[in-house]
């Protein structure tokens, strides 16, 4: 999950610019990241691209510590040397950041983008009207299916939640195999694994407490998994890692994951498919989306230089088809998303249709503690400590007072 891996990166020597171009070094931007991996191999070859085409100019790649990134930035404003670019965990540090006045207004530089049209609504994060941060490309839950096993039983690619769970029931019975492998960890990864089950319905953070209804009918249906055996208790302590360990095995049926599994899936020993998050009843699949904010620090002395980055090297469609193609992330550009590199891989395809209506975070500096909230109750549920109304009244009654810890605010 990209909004959680920040944590842990190992430190890389700071000030390490870009020379793949041959920047004359005449004016130079400094980009603050913690990507790794693959992430960070797109983040070079843009770098490298924006020099080349712009001769005189040195990007400057910065690597923090995601665990520090926050404190950093935040500092960087008291000494007015804030980077001119950076990344950030846009679920958790949005608010943090803004109210630390670490982000420069990018609101007339987006509503003067040509295509701003192309993104879903979402992918600019605003606070009070203002645009402050923007996001490229998401990272997004849906549904993994063992074929074989659905063939094997003659059972249709479920839709919604309650065809998922009369699937498991057909194939619990025949003794088998299992029914679903997911996170159910009381952190973060098990709120999110487990808030599809009523963000289809309009429920969220910031209204949990008016429908207690629709929330509790969610924590009954884990709980009746876990009774079934559709669901093993096991699940309860599963990351997202652990829970796709399981689903590799060819013993479950489903598996609920994300689009970072699409390269993982080619080696299992079983046909497989893709698909949606399963819809709850009444309602539409609808996820959070995962994935990085990209922002220019307040006090740039080059902002108009990092916007053109940021529009023709993050948010252009060549952004987005290079960051599908290097990391596998789903890119917002419509223009990006239809591409046919894009196009021409059928198990990304629900994920695609799922970034352009994901669901809103809340906007509140304890946004991370109200997702810890409902990931330790539904946790109790998998693991049978707690029943599913007591898991409604707790998560209502802990998110609530995060929510008001935060300001009492969330949109």
């Amino acid at each position: 999950m990209a909004v959680a891996a920040i944590a842990g990166l190992a430190v890389v020597a700071s000030g390490c610019a870009i020379q793949e171009g041959g920047g004359g070094g005449e004016t130079t931007l400094t980009f603050w990241n913690y990507y790794s991996g693959t992430q960070l191999d797109w983040l070079k070859e843009q770098a490298a691209t924006f020099e080349d085409e712009h001769p005189g100019v040195t990007v400057n790649l910065v690597q923090t510590v995601g665990s520090q990134h926050d404190q950093k930035l935040l500092a960087s404003v008291a000494t007015d040397s804030t980077p001119d670019l950076f990344i950030n965990n846009i679920v958790v540090d949005f608010p943090t950041l803004v109210a630390g006045g670490v982000m420069l207004d990018l609101t007339d530089y987006w509503d003067d983008f040509d295509a701003a049209s192309e993104f879903p609504d979402n992918a600019a994060w605003r606070s009070d009207d203002k645009v402050y941060n923007l996001m490229s490309y998401t990272n997004l839950l849906g549904m993994y299916y063992n074929k074989d096993i659905l063939d094997e039983y003659g059972i249709a690619v479920p839709e919604t939640l309650d065809e998922l769970t009369a699937a498991m029931e057909t194939v619990a019975a025949g003794g088998e195999y299992q029914g679903v492998a997911l996170s159910g960890a009381a952190s973060v990864e098990g709120a999110w694994l487990f808030a599809p089950q009523f963000l289809g319905l309009g429920v969220d953070y910031c209204n949990l407490a008016d429908n207690a209804d629709i929330v509790g009918g969610a924590f009954d249906r884990v709980a009746q998994w876990r009774e079934e055996g559709l669901l093993p208790q096991a699940a309860a302590t599963w990351d997202q890692n652990a829970s796709w360990q399981q689903f590799m095995t060819g013993k479950y049926a489903f598996g609920l994951n994300g689009n970072w599994q699409l390269g993982n899936v080619k080696d299992a020993a079983f046909e497989y498919g893709t698909t949606q998050f399963p819809a709850p009843e009444g309602g539409v699949s609808q996820v959070f989306p995962g994935g990085e904010g990209f922002a220019i620090g307040s006090k740039s002395k080059n902002p108009d230089l990092a916007w053109e980055f940021v529009e023709q090297m993050i948010m252009s469609q060549q952004g987005g088809e290079s960051v599908f193609e290097f990391a596998g992330s789903i890119p917002l550009n419509s223009g990006a998303a239809g591409s046919e590199a894009v196009a021409a891989d059928p198990f990304v395809q629900p994920f695609v249709t799922a970034a352009q209506a994901t669901a809103n975070w809340p906007n509140n500096p304890e946004t991370s503690a109200m997702q810890k909230a409902l990931g330790t109750a539904v946790s109790s549920v998998i693991s049978g400590q707690s029943t599913a109304a007591e898991a409604t009244d707790a998560a209502i009654d802990d998110i609530s007072a995060a929510m008001e810890k935060g300001g009492g605010t969330c949109s």
